[in-house]
């Protein structure tokens, strides 16, 4: 083989390397595109996401806030309930004390 032919052979597969990368760096340029298209699609989805959470979060903050209320009234008229009561036993016991002559 001569010199001349084995230049052609080189200058063939260099070319066919180049036809190869040209393909390559085509490829990897698609592949950002789609890459940052789902980037947008996910922050999208996740910005969907968080505000649903949170309007979610505020109404069980909302729905669990009412009913501590609801058993805080509860509690205060059991508290007024216990505390009626005990005036009303210690006011017994006094009278009977003073009409025994204690």
């Amino acid at each position: 083989m001569t010199l001349e032919q084995r230049v052609s052979k080189l200058e063939g597969a260099y070319e066919q390397v180049d036809g190869r990368l040209s393909d390559l760096s085509a490829s990897m340029d698609s592949l950002r595109g789609e890459m940052n298209s789902l980037r947008s699609e996910m922050r999208g989805e996740m910005n969907s996401l968080r505000s649903e959470m949170r309007g979610e979060m505020n109404s069980l903050r909302s729905e669990m806030n009412t009913r501590f209320d609801q058993v805080d009234r509860r509690f205060n008229n059991i508290y007024l309930l216990i505390g009626g009561s005990w005036v009303t036993i210690m006011a017994a016991i006094l009278t009977l004390a003073i009409a025994v002559g204690f």
